[in-house]
């Protein structure tokens, strides 16, 4: 199945005393890259949360967020880091006279840093229960992403299997009008054999030699055939259930370039049009599939 890149989710868990966020971008990119921007009071469990991400996005930039709301609600404690606090009020205070601002910061201001909170004392039990709440949100949120990357990656593959039917039908074009282009060429042929011919010195394998390139310069059976095979490829690919982001981008490569052959080929007006329509129509879909995985 064909999946995007790009993808989004949210969720929330919640555990006696705690709120859990997990919130989830992610954008195309190369590799998998992961950013995981968490408070420092649960920053020992990033690993294992990178790991799970890592076990559910193959490619991507993937951004994760985590947010911890303490609601007060358990018997642990909530203390308050006073001198980090006092820290935090300094460096606003200081901030506000560099920029003119007459007012000085709030309480409102001061708790939205949320590391001046520290909860009291966890037992195992405790710690494991929050635990589960944390992976369980990231887990949602994973599916929540995964759901609108399938959906979106859906729509890519519909769209891009339309348009290389549509370069299927243009080349079917270009076959039929391949033999206009031969009547042609082997008019000028003849043209040149006589002019030749009317020279008594005239070079006989100078003559076979430009007769044989210059059926070779006009054949692009090869080519169609090639392409052929691409598109083919291409379809295969795009229903198969594996990732196929970089195989498809390649095959693109392969088309354009079997595709620029037979423009350089052609010396025919109609398929010179045609191959242009192609061409247009292969940079749209390498432009959509940059974000397949």
């Amino acid at each position: 199945m064909i999946e995007s890149m790009t993808g989004f989710g949210r969720a929330e868990s919640h555990l006696n005393g705690y709120s859990v966020e997990a919130e989830i971008r992610t954008v195309n990119n190369r590799y998998c890259d992961i950013y995981i921007k968490m408070p420092s009071e649960v920053q020992h469990f990033e690993a294992e949360i990178r790991t799970l991400i890592q076990n559910r996005f193959e490619r991507g930039k993937i951004n994760v967020t985590i947010k911890v709301e303490h609601t007060g609600a358990n018997g642990n404690g909530v203390k308050i880091n006073q001198q980090l606090a006092s820290d935090y009020f300094k460096m606003l205070k200081q901030l506000g006279q560099e920029l003119g601002i007459e007012a000085e910061p709030k309480l409102e201001h001061i708790i939205q840093f949320q590391d001046i909170f520290q909860s009291g004392s966890h037992s195992k039990e405790q710690e494991e229960a929050f635990r589960k709440a944390l992976i369980q949100a990231v887990e949602q949120a994973i599916e929540k992403t995964n759901i609108m990357r399938r959906n979106e990656g859906s729509e890519l593959a519909a769209d891009s299997l339309k348009r290389i039917e549509t370069i299927r039908e243009t080349i079917a074009e270009i076959k039929n009008l391949a033999p206009e282009r031969m009547v042609d060429a082997r008019l000028r042929m003849q043209e040149r054999i006589q002019a030749v011919l009317s020279d008594e010195q005239y070079d006989k394998d100078r003559l076979e030699l430009e007769i044989a390139l210059l059926a070779d310069r006009l054949d692009i059976t090869e080519e169609l055939v090639r392409l052929d095979s691409h598109l083919k490829f291409f379809t295969e690919a795009v229903n198969s259930d594996q990732s196929a982001g970089r195989k498809l981008n390649f095959l693109m490569q392969e088309m354009l370039r079997e595709v620029n052959t037979i423009g350089s080929k052609a010396n025919h007006s109609g398929i010179a049009h045609k191959v242009v329509e192609i061409k247009e129509t292969i940079e749209i879909v390498r432009e959509q599939i940059q974000n397949i995985v």
